[in-house]
Protein backbone atom coordinates (compact mmCIF):
# COMPACT_ATOMS: atom_id res chain seq x y z
CA UNK A 1 0.00 0.00 0.00
CA UNK A 2 1.25 3.31 -0.43
CA UNK A 3 1.68 6.20 1.76
CA UNK A 4 0.42 9.83 1.23
CA UNK A 5 2.72 12.08 -0.13
CA UNK A 6 5.17 14.65 2.17
CA UNK A 7 3.20 17.61 3.89
CA UNK A 8 3.08 19.75 0.24
CA UNK A 9 3.21 17.43 -2.19
CA UNK A 10 1.30 15.36 -4.53
CA UNK A 11 1.13 12.22 -6.41
CA UNK A 12 0.47 11.85 -9.83
CA UNK A 13 0.40 8.75 -11.36
CA UNK A 14 1.67 8.72 -15.79
CA UNK A 15 2.92 6.49 -18.24
CA UNK A 16 5.88 9.04 -19.39
CA UNK A 17 8.96 8.92 -17.42
CA UNK A 18 10.32 11.89 -19.87
CA UNK A 19 7.92 14.39 -18.60
CA UNK A 20 9.38 14.50 -14.88
CA UNK A 21 11.46 17.52 -15.56
CA UNK A 22 7.89 19.05 -17.04
CA UNK A 23 5.73 18.33 -14.20
CA UNK A 24 8.35 19.57 -12.10
CA UNK A 25 8.52 22.42 -13.47
CA UNK A 26 4.93 23.21 -13.47
CA UNK A 27 4.61 21.58 -9.96
CA UNK A 28 6.72 24.72 -8.76
CA UNK A 29 4.26 27.22 -10.18
CA UNK A 30 1.27 25.14 -8.74
CA UNK A 31 3.37 25.28 -5.01
CA UNK A 32 2.45 29.11 -4.70
CA UNK A 33 -1.21 29.02 -6.45
CA UNK A 34 -2.57 25.30 -4.94
CA UNK A 35 -0.01 24.93 -2.22
CA UNK A 36 1.45 22.00 -3.55
CA UNK A 37 3.65 20.59 -5.83
CA UNK A 38 3.95 17.21 -7.94
CA UNK A 39 5.62 14.21 -7.06
CA UNK A 40 5.31 12.34 -10.37
CA UNK A 41 5.60 8.45 -10.55
CA UNK A 42 5.41 6.96 -14.45
CA UNK A 43 5.09 3.30 -15.75
CA UNK A 44 6.79 3.45 -19.19
CA UNK A 45 4.47 0.45 -20.48
CA UNK A 46 1.05 1.69 -21.77
CA UNK A 47 -0.80 -1.33 -21.59
CA UNK A 48 0.69 -2.41 -17.91
CA UNK A 49 0.06 1.27 -16.65
CA UNK A 50 -3.79 1.11 -17.46
CA UNK A 51 -4.33 -2.51 -15.47
CA UNK A 52 -2.00 -0.62 -12.54
CA UNK A 53 -4.81 2.18 -12.67
CA UNK A 54 -7.61 -0.14 -12.54
CA UNK A 55 -6.31 -2.40 -10.22
CA UNK A 56 -4.71 0.28 -7.60
CA UNK A 57 -7.75 2.93 -7.71
CA UNK A 58 -9.86 -0.01 -5.96
CA UNK A 59 -7.47 -0.58 -3.31
CA UNK A 60 -5.39 2.34 -0.58
CA UNK A 61 -2.24 1.55 -3.32
CA UNK A 62 -3.57 4.65 -5.86
CA UNK A 63 -1.83 8.13 -6.62
CA UNK A 64 -3.77 11.21 -5.54
CA UNK A 65 -3.43 12.10 -9.44
CA UNK A 66 -3.17 10.29 -12.66
CA UNK A 67 -2.89 10.68 -16.07
CA UNK A 68 -5.13 9.33 -18.78
CA UNK A 69 -7.16 10.00 -21.83
CA UNK A 70 -10.22 11.43 -22.56
CA UNK A 71 -13.78 10.77 -24.20
CA UNK A 72 -14.76 7.33 -24.04
CA UNK A 73 -11.47 6.33 -22.58
CA UNK A 74 -12.26 8.43 -19.78
CA UNK A 75 -16.02 7.51 -19.07
CA UNK A 76 -14.58 3.62 -18.81
CA UNK A 77 -12.91 4.38 -15.80
CA UNK A 78 -15.53 7.21 -14.65
CA UNK A 79 -18.31 5.29 -14.59
CA UNK A 80 -15.67 2.47 -12.85
CA UNK A 81 -15.77 5.36 -10.16
CA UNK A 82 -12.40 5.27 -10.61
CA UNK A 83 -12.09 8.74 -10.28
CA UNK A 84 -13.61 12.09 -8.46
CA UNK A 85 -15.63 14.63 -9.82
CA UNK A 86 -13.60 17.96 -11.20
CA UNK A 87 -16.48 20.40 -12.87
CA UNK A 88 -15.72 22.82 -10.07
CA UNK A 89 -11.87 22.92 -11.81
CA UNK A 90 -13.67 23.83 -15.30
CA UNK A 91 -16.51 25.99 -13.95
CA UNK A 92 -13.24 28.26 -12.56
CA UNK A 93 -11.28 28.04 -15.57
CA UNK A 94 -14.15 29.35 -17.16
CA UNK A 95 -14.64 32.34 -15.26
CA UNK A 96 -10.87 33.14 -14.92
CA UNK A 97 -10.64 33.24 -19.02
CA UNK A 98 -8.41 30.21 -18.81
CA UNK A 99 -10.55 28.04 -21.03
CA UNK A 100 -13.78 28.25 -22.65
CA UNK A 101 -13.82 25.25 -24.88
CA UNK A 102 -17.09 24.14 -24.45
CA UNK A 103 -15.98 21.26 -26.99
CA UNK A 104 -13.08 20.33 -25.52
CA UNK A 105 -14.98 20.30 -22.21
CA UNK A 106 -17.67 17.81 -23.53
CA UNK A 107 -15.16 15.35 -23.74
CA UNK A 108 -13.89 15.32 -20.33
CA UNK A 109 -17.61 14.64 -19.14
CA UNK A 110 -19.76 11.47 -17.58
CA UNK A 111 -23.23 11.89 -17.13
CA UNK A 112 -23.41 15.77 -17.21
CA UNK A 113 -19.66 16.18 -14.53
CA UNK A 114 -16.75 16.83 -15.48
CA UNK A 115 -13.92 13.88 -14.15
CA UNK A 116 -10.74 15.72 -15.20
CA UNK A 117 -8.68 18.60 -16.49
CA UNK A 118 -6.88 18.77 -19.54
CA UNK A 119 -3.03 17.69 -19.33
CA UNK A 120 -2.56 19.06 -22.57
CA UNK A 121 -4.53 20.00 -26.08
CA UNK A 122 -2.15 19.23 -28.97
CA UNK A 123 -3.40 19.18 -32.79
CA UNK A 124 -2.95 16.79 -36.16
CA UNK A 125 -1.18 19.07 -38.21
CA UNK A 126 1.35 18.74 -41.32
CA UNK A 127 4.28 19.13 -39.98
CA UNK A 128 6.88 19.90 -43.11
CA UNK A 129 10.84 20.55 -43.84
CA UNK A 130 11.09 23.89 -44.94
CA UNK A 131 14.11 23.68 -46.84
CA UNK A 132 12.41 20.58 -49.14
CA UNK A 133 9.87 23.22 -49.56
CA UNK A 134 12.37 25.85 -50.79
CA UNK A 135 13.91 22.94 -53.08
CA UNK A 136 10.51 22.16 -54.33
CA UNK A 137 9.62 25.46 -55.27
CA UNK A 138 6.27 25.01 -53.41
CA UNK A 139 4.62 26.90 -50.97
CA UNK A 140 2.41 25.52 -48.02
CA UNK A 141 -0.82 24.70 -49.68
CA UNK A 142 -4.10 26.60 -48.97
CA UNK A 143 -6.15 24.03 -51.18
CA UNK A 144 -6.56 20.38 -51.50
CA UNK A 145 -5.57 20.39 -55.08
CA UNK A 146 -2.02 22.47 -53.64
CA UNK A 147 -1.52 19.74 -51.45
CA UNK A 148 -1.57 17.12 -54.42
CA UNK A 149 0.22 19.28 -56.41
CA UNK A 150 3.01 19.20 -53.53
CA UNK A 151 2.79 15.22 -53.16
CA UNK A 152 3.52 15.52 -57.02
CA UNK A 153 6.26 17.80 -56.72
CA UNK A 154 8.23 16.20 -53.95
CA UNK A 155 7.49 12.47 -55.84
CA UNK A 156 9.19 14.04 -58.59
CA UNK A 157 12.31 14.85 -57.20
CA UNK A 158 12.33 11.33 -55.20
CA UNK A 159 11.74 12.38 -51.84
CA UNK A 160 8.93 10.59 -49.72
CA UNK A 161 6.33 13.11 -49.75
CA UNK A 162 4.83 12.14 -46.42
CA UNK A 163 5.63 9.80 -43.86
CA UNK A 164 2.85 7.47 -42.74
CA UNK A 165 3.37 4.87 -40.20
CA UNK A 166 0.81 2.39 -38.56
CA UNK A 167 1.08 -0.91 -39.99
CA UNK A 168 1.38 -2.08 -36.72
CA UNK A 169 0.27 0.60 -34.56
CA UNK A 170 -2.64 3.23 -33.27
CA UNK A 171 -0.62 5.74 -36.15
CA UNK A 172 -3.28 4.03 -38.84
CA UNK A 173 -5.70 5.60 -37.40
CA UNK A 174 -4.34 9.35 -38.53
CA UNK A 175 -5.45 9.57 -41.91
CA UNK A 176 -8.81 7.72 -41.43
CA UNK A 177 -9.79 10.28 -38.89
CA UNK A 178 -8.08 12.98 -40.88
CA UNK A 179 -9.85 12.50 -43.87
CA UNK A 180 -13.59 11.52 -42.50
CA UNK A 181 -13.46 15.14 -40.46
CA UNK A 182 -12.36 16.61 -43.43
CA UNK A 183 -14.85 15.52 -45.69
CA UNK A 184 -17.67 16.27 -43.43
CA UNK A 185 -17.55 16.94 -39.06
CA UNK A 186 -20.91 16.48 -38.17
CA UNK A 187 -20.42 13.10 -40.12
CA UNK A 188 -17.39 12.51 -38.26
CA UNK A 189 -19.27 13.14 -34.65
CA UNK A 190 -22.48 11.04 -35.48
CA UNK A 191 -19.55 7.95 -36.99
CA UNK A 192 -18.20 8.21 -33.35
CA UNK A 193 -20.97 8.46 -31.65
CA UNK A 194 -22.81 5.24 -33.23
CA UNK A 195 -25.18 6.95 -34.95
CA UNK A 196 -23.82 6.81 -38.41
CA UNK A 197 -22.52 3.66 -40.69
CA UNK A 198 -18.66 3.38 -41.57
CA UNK A 199 -20.13 1.68 -44.87
CA UNK A 200 -21.87 5.16 -45.41
CA UNK A 201 -20.86 7.40 -48.30
CA UNK A 202 -18.38 9.59 -46.10
CA UNK A 203 -16.48 6.46 -45.27
CA UNK A 204 -16.07 5.34 -48.51
CA UNK A 205 -15.58 8.71 -50.40
CA UNK A 206 -12.28 8.83 -47.44
CA UNK A 207 -11.01 5.73 -47.96
CA UNK A 208 -11.30 6.46 -52.00
CA UNK A 209 -9.07 9.26 -51.19
CA UNK A 210 -6.55 7.66 -49.09
CA UNK A 211 -6.66 4.78 -51.68
CA UNK A 212 -5.85 7.33 -54.73
CA UNK A 213 -3.03 8.85 -52.45
CA UNK A 214 -1.38 6.03 -52.15
CA UNK A 215 -1.78 5.09 -55.75
CA UNK A 216 0.08 9.00 -56.44
CA UNK A 217 3.05 7.40 -54.46
CA UNK A 218 2.31 10.18 -51.76
CA UNK A 219 3.17 7.39 -49.22
CA UNK A 220 6.12 6.08 -47.32
CA UNK A 221 6.46 2.20 -46.52
CA UNK A 222 3.21 1.45 -44.30
CA UNK A 223 5.78 0.61 -41.32
CA UNK A 224 7.68 3.78 -41.01
CA UNK A 225 8.92 4.80 -37.74
CA UNK A 226 7.75 8.03 -36.41
CA UNK A 227 11.35 7.90 -34.39
CA UNK A 228 13.20 8.22 -37.68
CA UNK A 229 11.40 11.54 -38.87
CA UNK A 230 13.69 14.03 -37.64
CA UNK A 231 16.74 12.26 -39.70
CA UNK A 232 14.96 11.89 -42.45
CA UNK A 233 13.70 16.02 -42.29
CA UNK A 234 17.33 16.69 -41.76
CA UNK A 235 18.36 14.81 -44.67
CA UNK A 236 15.52 16.25 -46.98
CA UNK A 237 14.72 12.76 -47.60
CA UNK A 238 10.92 13.60 -46.40
CA UNK A 239 8.69 16.64 -47.05
CA UNK A 240 5.88 16.14 -44.72
CA UNK A 241 4.35 14.06 -42.01
CA UNK A 242 0.51 14.24 -40.28
CA UNK A 243 1.08 14.03 -36.85
CA UNK A 244 -0.13 15.23 -32.79
CA UNK A 245 2.06 18.77 -32.13
CA UNK A 246 3.31 16.85 -29.85
CA UNK A 247 5.37 15.63 -31.72
CA UNK A 248 6.81 19.18 -31.93
CA UNK A 249 9.59 18.52 -29.61
CA UNK A 250 10.77 15.39 -30.82
CA UNK A 251 12.24 17.00 -33.82
CA UNK A 252 14.06 20.06 -32.16
CA UNK A 253 15.31 17.40 -29.91
CA UNK A 254 17.02 15.54 -32.57
CA UNK A 255 18.80 17.67 -35.07
CA UNK A 256 16.22 19.25 -36.90
CA UNK A 257 16.35 23.24 -36.32
CA UNK A 258 13.09 25.05 -34.95
CA UNK A 259 13.81 27.62 -38.05
CA UNK A 260 13.34 24.68 -40.68
CA UNK A 261 10.48 22.81 -38.89
CA UNK A 262 7.35 24.31 -40.25
CA UNK A 263 3.21 22.79 -39.91
CA UNK A 264 0.07 23.65 -41.39
CA UNK A 265 -3.20 22.53 -40.97
CA UNK A 266 -4.45 20.06 -44.11
CA UNK A 267 -6.78 21.81 -46.31
CA UNK A 268 -9.94 20.04 -46.82
CA UNK A 269 -11.21 17.80 -49.47
CA UNK A 270 -13.35 18.90 -51.92
CA UNK A 271 -16.56 19.94 -50.54
CA UNK A 272 -15.16 19.72 -46.86
CA UNK A 273 -14.63 22.54 -44.83
CA UNK A 274 -11.94 23.48 -42.47
CA UNK A 275 -11.89 21.12 -39.11
CA UNK A 276 -9.30 19.87 -36.83
CA UNK A 277 -8.18 16.78 -34.86
CA UNK A 278 -7.48 17.37 -30.90
CA UNK A 279 -5.74 15.38 -28.71
CA UNK A 280 -5.78 15.79 -25.19
CA UNK A 281 -4.64 14.13 -22.50
CA UNK A 282 -6.62 13.98 -18.59
CA UNK A 283 -5.18 15.29 -15.33
CA UNK A 284 -7.87 13.42 -13.22
CA UNK A 285 -7.90 13.39 -9.96
CA UNK A 286 -8.48 9.83 -8.21
CA UNK A 287 -11.71 9.26 -6.11
CA UNK A 288 -9.45 7.54 -3.17
CA UNK A 289 -6.69 9.77 -3.12
CA UNK A 290 -4.71 10.29 0.29
CA UNK A 291 -5.05 13.74 -0.43
CA UNK A 292 -8.20 14.30 -2.21
CA UNK A 293 -8.67 18.24 -0.82
CA UNK A 294 -4.78 18.76 -2.25
CA UNK A 295 -5.61 16.73 -5.71
CA UNK A 296 -8.86 19.25 -5.85
CA UNK A 297 -6.54 22.38 -5.80
CA UNK A 298 -3.91 21.14 -8.23
CA UNK A 299 -7.12 20.47 -10.44
CA UNK A 300 -8.32 23.67 -10.08
CA UNK A 301 -4.85 25.94 -10.57
CA UNK A 302 -3.74 23.41 -13.34
CA UNK A 303 -4.88 25.84 -16.06
CA UNK A 304 -3.53 28.69 -14.57
CA UNK A 305 -1.68 30.73 -17.25
CA UNK A 306 1.33 30.67 -14.97
CA UNK A 307 1.50 26.54 -14.57
CA UNK A 308 0.87 26.60 -18.24
CA UNK A 309 3.22 28.41 -19.28
CA UNK A 310 6.01 26.29 -17.56
CA UNK A 311 3.80 22.76 -18.49
CA UNK A 312 3.57 24.17 -22.40
CA UNK A 313 6.88 25.46 -22.50
CA UNK A 314 8.30 22.38 -21.52
CA UNK A 315 6.71 20.16 -23.98
CA UNK A 316 6.05 22.64 -26.59
CA UNK A 317 2.89 21.96 -27.26
CA UNK A 318 -0.09 24.10 -27.86
CA UNK A 319 -2.03 24.71 -24.15
CA UNK A 320 -5.86 24.04 -23.54
CA UNK A 321 -5.69 28.00 -22.17
CA UNK A 322 -5.77 29.51 -26.17
CA UNK A 323 -3.68 32.29 -24.36
CA UNK A 324 -0.38 30.86 -23.59
CA UNK A 325 1.71 29.91 -26.38
CA UNK A 326 5.60 28.62 -25.92
CA UNK A 327 8.35 30.32 -27.45
CA UNK A 328 8.61 27.94 -30.59
CA UNK A 329 8.27 29.01 -34.05
CA UNK A 330 6.13 25.55 -35.47
CA UNK A 331 3.83 25.79 -32.52
CA UNK A 332 3.43 29.30 -33.03
CA UNK A 333 2.59 28.64 -36.27
CA UNK A 334 -0.03 26.37 -35.65
CA UNK A 335 -1.80 28.19 -32.97
CA UNK A 336 -2.04 31.84 -35.34
CA UNK A 337 -3.26 29.73 -37.99
CA UNK A 338 -6.07 28.50 -35.43
CA UNK A 339 -7.48 31.45 -34.49
CA UNK A 340 -7.06 32.65 -37.80
CA UNK A 341 -9.84 30.36 -39.14
CA UNK A 342 -11.45 29.53 -36.22
CA UNK A 343 -11.69 25.39 -37.38
CA UNK A 344 -14.39 23.11 -36.14
CA UNK A 345 -12.07 20.72 -33.63
CA UNK A 346 -12.86 17.05 -33.31
CA UNK A 347 -11.59 14.94 -30.85
CA UNK A 348 -9.01 11.78 -32.07
CA UNK A 349 -10.47 9.33 -33.08
CA UNK A 350 -8.62 7.03 -30.49
CA UNK A 351 -10.41 8.60 -27.77
CA UNK A 352 -13.77 8.70 -29.74
CA UNK A 353 -15.80 5.68 -29.07
CA UNK A 354 -15.44 2.56 -27.21
CA UNK A 355 -11.81 1.06 -26.70
CA UNK A 356 -12.78 -2.14 -27.59
CA UNK A 357 -14.27 -0.95 -30.74
CA UNK A 358 -11.42 1.72 -31.47
CA UNK A 359 -8.70 -1.03 -30.63
CA UNK A 360 -10.53 -3.56 -33.03
CA UNK A 361 -10.95 -1.41 -36.26
CA UNK A 362 -6.98 0.55 -35.73
CA UNK A 363 -5.78 -3.05 -36.76
CA UNK A 364 -8.29 -2.97 -39.99
CA UNK A 365 -7.09 0.49 -40.65
CA UNK A 366 -3.49 -1.27 -40.31
CA UNK A 367 -4.46 -4.28 -42.90
CA UNK A 368 -5.56 -1.61 -45.20
CA UNK A 369 -2.17 0.61 -45.11
CA UNK A 370 0.02 -2.52 -46.24
CA UNK A 371 -3.21 -3.18 -48.91
CA UNK A 372 -4.01 -0.20 -49.75
CA UNK A 373 -6.49 -0.69 -52.78
CA UNK A 374 -10.26 -0.40 -54.06
CA UNK A 375 -11.39 -3.87 -52.87
CA UNK A 376 -9.50 -3.59 -49.29
CA UNK A 377 -11.19 -0.09 -48.21
CA UNK A 378 -14.32 -2.03 -49.10
CA UNK A 379 -13.86 -4.80 -46.63
CA UNK A 380 -12.03 -2.64 -43.81
CA UNK A 381 -15.59 -0.68 -43.84
CA UNK A 382 -17.20 -3.72 -43.72
CA UNK A 383 -15.17 -5.20 -41.17
CA UNK A 384 -14.95 -2.17 -38.93
CA UNK A 385 -19.11 -1.93 -39.01
CA UNK A 386 -19.87 -5.19 -38.02
CA UNK A 387 -17.79 -4.72 -35.56
CA UNK A 388 -19.41 -0.95 -34.00
CA UNK A 389 -22.43 -2.63 -34.13
CA UNK A 390 -21.41 -5.44 -32.03
CA UNK A 391 -19.42 -3.07 -29.49
CA UNK A 392 -21.88 -0.08 -29.16
CA UNK A 393 -24.55 -2.90 -28.06
CA UNK A 394 -21.76 -4.10 -25.44
CA UNK A 395 -20.90 -0.47 -24.45
CA UNK A 396 -24.45 0.59 -23.70
CA UNK A 397 -26.01 -2.79 -22.34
Amino acid sequence: MSRPAAADVVSLFNDNPSWAPGFQAAGSRLRPLSGFRLAPRAVPNVSNYQQIVRMSAQTGSTTDLIKWWNGYRLRDIARAGILADVTDAWDEAARRGWSDDTALRSTFTYEGKQYGVPLYKSYYVVFYSRPAFKRLGVDVPTTWQQFLDVVDAAHAKGITPISSGGATSWESLIWFQQLVNGLDHRFYQELTAGRASYTDDVCRRAMALWSDLYRRGAFSAPDAQTTDLPAQFTQGTTAMCLYGTWNTGAFLDNGVKDADLGAFLLPPPPGGARSVIVESGVLAVSANAHKLDAAHAVARAWLNPSVQTAWSGFLRDTSADPGVVPNVGTVRQVAAQVRRERPTQAIRYWEASPPVLIEGNVQELSAFMINPTRAQATKTLTNMQHRADKEWKVWTS
